[in-house]
């Protein structure tokens, strides 16, 4: 009967200990992976911070800056020719024949030019547009 009891009493205990630890063991665990998830958050922050330093000093060059003025604005140096060389795919089609006397060859060119305005003209365009009654 002793043996009983001891079993009883400690199954009792066991129980309890389960009881109080287990709330703060799943809460161990569950603080464990938020750590790590912030871990992993903060070296891909740390990652995007680099990239952007390495971004502002590149902007610190000049030859960047005359690069970026080049490619994203078209802007040209003085004395230079800017050409601007239409996509096969999404140029316009011209008459097989030749041009008609009325039609300049200059007039057809400028009307390909026409065709799709550069950004800078169609940002002006809707400023012009906006400022109306």
């Amino acid at each position: 009967m002793r043996i009983g009891f001891q079993v009883v009493i400690l199954a009792v205990v066991a129980t309890m200990a389960f009881v109080l630890v287990f709330p703060t063991a799943r809460l161990y665990s569950a603080q464990q992976v938020e750590k790590a998830r912030l871990e992993a958050a903060l070296e891909a922050a740390k990652a995007e911070a680099e990239d952007l330093e390495a971004q502002l000093a590149r902007w610190q060059d000049p030859a960047f800056i005359k690069a970026q003025a080049r490619q994203r604005l078209s802007y040209i140096m003085p004395g230079e020719t800017s050409y601007r060389v239409a996509d096969p795919e999404n140029a316009p089609t011209l008459p097989a024949g030749p041009p008609s006397p009325s039609v300049a060859p200059e007039q057809t060119l400028n009307q390909q030019d026409d065709a799709k305005p550069p950004w800078y003209s169609l940002m002006w365009d809707s400023t012009v547009v906006a400022g109306k009654p």
